[in-house]
């Protein structure tokens, strides 16, 4: 199983994430979580994992697309996407494409409001088992840069790479993604050698039953509750349920 981490984003974000992603602990669907600092259920998350002993199963989950910044200097708000709809994806790919390149001085601001998310989950008791970002921000080379500092700075061990098993993108994103993907993998920081989601990474086991035999696996999911009270991974605005994670979890690696 250490080849394969199943790992819930936006922990912290609500109540209702927040419990979904314990149950989805609880019933091993997922064996990982990072933890958004800036949102209104950061608090509960927290009480959650020690309350559950999950605290070194945590990494956290850097935004600047949503929520409100934990710095006071003026200039975040620059940085800061003002949207609070999560599905708003056209909003967050004009965000994400402004943060591609970045001055001195927007580096430092980004710089110093992901350190302070750093230190609040920190402070909480979370060593932070590796970073990842809110929408794939970290698709932007100016803040994988900075991401590699911070990883330095706080001995954090590693980070999440760029999605290398979602075959839709046109060329030269996928061209993209796997020169950022060397980058991180040349610093050696890499959390996994292959990422996706549970649709992607069940298509990808179909073609090749064996590609990640020897390779770490990372499946991200945000698990939620429908109106039924089931839990559900939310991909986008589509429920999709746990039953390939579970063909995972019971794959021979």
């Amino acid at each position: 199983m250490e080849k394969l981490v199943i790992n819930a984003d936006d922990f912290g974000l609500n109540a209702s994430v927040n419990n979904a992603i314990i149950e989805s602990f609880e019933k091993g669907l997922i064996n990982s979580a990072t933890i958004l600092a800036n949102r209104p259920g950061f608090d509960e998350a927290i009480e959650l994992a020690q309350k559950h002993n999950i605290t070194a199963k945590i990494g956290i989950h850097l935004a600047l697309t949503e929520g409100q910044p934990l710095t006071s200097n003026k200039l975040i708000r620059e940085y800061y996407n003002d949207n609070e709809h999560d599905n708003d994806y056209a909003d967050i790919k004009m965000h994400k494409r402004k943060l591609f390149f970045l001055s001195k001085i927007g580096k430092e601001i980004i710089y110093n409001e992901f350190a302070a998310q750093i230190m609040k989950v920190r402070n909480a008791g979370i060593q932070i088992t590796h970073i990842d970002t809110h929408h794939h921000i970290h698709e932007s080379l100016s803040v994988t840069q900075i991401i590699l500092t911070l990883l330095k700075k706080y001995n954090i061990p590693s980070m999440r790479i760029l999605n290398n098993l979602n075959r839709s993108t046109r060329f030269y994103k996928s061209g993209y993604r796997i020169i950022i993907n060397r980058m991180i993998k040349l610093y050696g920081v890499n959390y996994s050698d292959f990422l996706g989601n549970q649709l992607e990474a069940i298509r990808q086991l179909e073609q090749d039953p064996t590609f990640f035999k020897s390779k770490k696996l990372e499946i991200m999911v945000h698990p939620d509750f429908n109106k039924d009270g089931i839990i559900i991974d939310r991909i986008r605005n589509s429920e999709v349920n746990f039953d390939n994670v579970k063909i995972f979890t019971n794959h021979s690696i």
